[in-house]
């Protein structure tokens, strides 16, 4: 008959290993490999983020087989094995996607503003990701810390992608990806209960993730929307820029013009204003896709002194980029003679 040699691990063997590796070193090596696919999906490799992805369900599946976590509760089932499996596939989908979607986020930011502390709550959520034990053992079984970690994770996510794979405006699929990133929330904080309570807490968590998604869209980033290039110039020629400044000559009686160009994923559709000081210009429609951006611009009056500044909002209220332009001397005219100098004594 055949026995098992001495040398050959045992599945609690192998089980005991990886929790102390999931203890001790993996946190770090999260980390550490999280920051270089930022930073070299920022430089245009996208083959890094497909393999960390990929990897990251591979450990996550490992860590399913060789330490099942429904072993250590007290049993009850196929239906306790679905819940626990269901329970650390979300989380684990949860934190792979953050790092996913936190360069698109930090990119489509504008520093400071309004859009800042939900990028640096990512940000934070993102570092507390990498340390697995502590996430799973403490932060996710605490229902408000698992609808804090969860939540803006989820909607995040959500709105990055709904948008671009659906074709409909921002504005509007904030409503759906908070209805689906409440009963996210639900599942993980209520995971065994009576069908018909279940249900019921689903339903309602979807109506009320669908208002708050619509009410924080204002607070998202707008990614993967983003401000590339902006530019004031004292004359136009269509959609390019003529006498390009870096301040805008006082006492000038004609505007000047703004330039900017928003860059998008192809299939995202959004309608922005530019707002120049407290007047908003009519609806303006960006179309995804194309090379360099999307160009717009605008007439820009120009005031006797101080700072103009020019943002563009998105329907939906998201801060996609602004700039400013200060107001110096007025330009010379070149056809004035010149003042004769005085002669040296």
């Amino acid at each position: 008959m055949w026995r098992r040699s001495a040398s050959v691990p045992s599945i609690a063997r192998l089980a005991e290993t990886w929790s102390w590796l999931n203890a001790r070193v993996m946190p770090w090596v999260s980390l550490a490999s999280g920051v270089a696919f930022a930073v070299l999906w920022r430089e245009g490799v996208d083959g890094v983020r497909a393999a960390f992805v990929l990897a990251s369900l591979f450990g996550a599946v490992t860590l399913l087989v060789v330490a099942p976590p429904w072993r250590r509760g007290a049993g009850g089932g196929v239906a306790t094995w679905l819940g626990e499996a269901a329970w650390w596939a979300t989380v684990g989908l949860a934190q792979n996607a953050i790092w996913f979607v936190l360069p698109f986020v930090v990119l489509a930011t504008t520093w400071p503003s309004r859009n800042a502390p939900w990028t640096l709550l990512l940000v934070a959520l993102a570092v507390i990701s990498c340390f697995d034990l502590v996430l799973r053992e403490h932060l996710l079984r605490r229902p408000a810390l698992t609808a804090a970690f969860v939540g803006p994770v989820a909607l995040t996510t959500l709105q990055l992608f709904l948008p671009v794979l659906t074709g409909v405006p921002p504005r509007h699929t904030a409503w759906a990806a908070g209805a689906l990133a409440g009963p996210a929330v639900v599942l993980l904080v209520v995971r065994r209960g009576r069908p018909v309570t279940m249900v019921a807490a689903t339903l309602g968590a979807a109506a009320v993730g669908a208002v708050v998604g619509r009410l924080a869209l204002p607070l998202l980033a707008p990614a993967p929307m983003r401000l590339v290039s902006a530019t004031f110039a004292l004359g136009r020629d269509g959609l390019d820029p003529v006498a390009p400044v870096a301040a805008l000559p006082a006492g000038r009686d004609e505007p000047a013009y703004v330039f900017v160009a928003v860059e998008a994923p192809r299939g995202l559709h959004e309608t922005v204003h530019l707002v120049i000081g407290d007047a908003a210009s009519r609806p303006l429609a960006v179309e995804g896709g194309r090379a360099g951006g999307y160009r717009l611009w605008g007439p820009v009056p120009v005031p006797a002194d101080g700072t103009v500044e020019t943002k563009v909002l998105t329907e939906g209220g998201q801060l996609v980029g602004r700039v400013a332009a200060g107001v110096g001397p007025p330009a010379p005219d070149p056809s004035a003679p010149e003042a004769p100098s005085a002669a040296a004594p």
